[in-house]
């Protein structure tokens, strides 16, 4: 069970002292877990996303509700907001890059060269380097930026700015290469892609099956086929899904009254919100925020 006083934190074990935090910051997995026993208890960043690397390790990820157990070279995005928690084996190796959201949000925007970057699906989730060219690469770019990040050079902030987008280049690689895997029919998972994306936009909006369907410009016997065969479940229960573990995170992070929760999910009316996390959780929004659960 998670303690329903998950602490906002900067960087980890570092309180809120900064009104403006530093765009990025590089450090080794073992800086701060060696000394915590491994073990980095349940948390979140309100302004820094973070990307974590491990290298040839074993370690366990809990993002929100979704338990990991990793053994290998994975990546690990974590969005600003999202609870999250490790433990590593000792000695593991790897690094953990925090971006200050202002940055991320400048990242492919403005110039053309970079635009795709656009397309990165920045969700919390898990990605597992394909090839040992790729984890070279990612680990020079780590090497570089954590080196700028230290020294006083000319022209700092743009070498910053541009190590920063060639690490979220290699990031959005891992995740083509690994949406390629789960379907040899790329336009297929293109067309997922687009689905979270908008998933994620609209989820408070309460936009139904059909309309999802039409901004993909695909119908809606397709979009049901290639969420069952490649998402393991019906747009609808995906939709669901999304409303529900914010309104799980609203009930547990915060004080949030019932209320003025069901408002902030799109609800008009806090008893149709009330019946309605009853039915698809099974107990009521109080309830549930008492058991300080979100598993």
């Amino acid at each position: 069970m998670i303690d329903n006083t998950i602490p906002f934190y900067d960087l980890y074990g570092e309180a809120f002292i900064r009104q403006e935090p530093n765009v990025a910051h590089v450090e080794d997995i073992a800086t701060r877990s060696r000394g915590l026993g491994w073990e980095i208890a349940p948390h979140r960043h309100n302004r820094l996303s973070q990307i974590i690397a491990v290298f040839n390790g074993q370690w366990t990820v809990d993002l929100d509700d979704k338990h990991h157990e990793l053994q290998g070279d994975w990546l690990v995005l974590i969005p600003a907001g999202v609870v999250h928690g490790f433990h590593f084996a000792s000695n593991t190796q790897g690094f953990v890059l925090s971006l200050n959201d202002s940055l991320l949000a400048g990242n492919g925007q403005s110039d053309t060269n970079i635009s795709e970057l656009s397309a990165l699906d920045w969700r919390p989730q898990t990605l597992k380097f394909k090839n040992a060219e790729q984890i070279s690469h990612f680990c020079n770019y780590i090497k570089l930026l954590k080196h700028e990040l230290t020294a006083d050079g000319v022209a700092q902030n743009l070498a910053v700015n541009h190590l920063v987008q060639m690490i979220l280049v290699t990031v959005l690689r891992q995740q083509r290469l690994q949406d390629m895997t789960l379907s040899n029919a790329s336009r297929e998972s293109d067309i997922l892609l687009k689905f979270r994306a908008l998933i994620e936009q609209h989820y408070q909006h309460h936009l139904t099956v059909k309309d999802y369907a039409q901004h993909l410009h695909i119908s809606v016997s397709k979009l049901n086929r290639l969420c069952r065969t490649l998402l393991h479940g019906s747009p609808k229960s995906i939709i669901h899904q999304r409303l529900l573990i914010e309104a799980k995170r609203s009930l547990v992070y915060t004080k949030q009254s019932v209320e003025e929760i069901s408002a902030q999910l799109g609800f008009s009316d806090p008893a149709y919100f009330s019946r309605y996390f009853k039915k698809m959780v099974g107990v009521t929004a109080r309830a549930f925020r008492q058991q300080g659960n979100i598993k």
